[in-house]
């Protein structure tokens, strides 16, 4: 049988490409995750930092299996 791998969303690279919904699709780097409830700290190019929960962002490129 078959072991099926599943990703989580703790288990996204440092360095991984986000559009901020909240902020007309801004993009940006993951630079940081913390859990409970999974937040992502994102960097923009202007030097700014904002926490963003999982359906505030869109991922580019996730999941690995796709």
């Amino acid at each position: 049988m078959v072991k099926k791998k599943y990703d989580t969303m703790n288990d996204i690279p440092i360095g991984t490409e986000m559009l901020d919904k909240l902020d007309d699709n801004k993009k940006g780097t993951l630079i940081e995750v913390q859990n409970f409830p999974t937040m992502f700290k994102v960097a923009f190019e202007d030097g700014k930092t904002v926490m963003r929960l999982t359906h505030e962002v869109e991922i580019v490129g996730w999941s690995p299996n796709d």
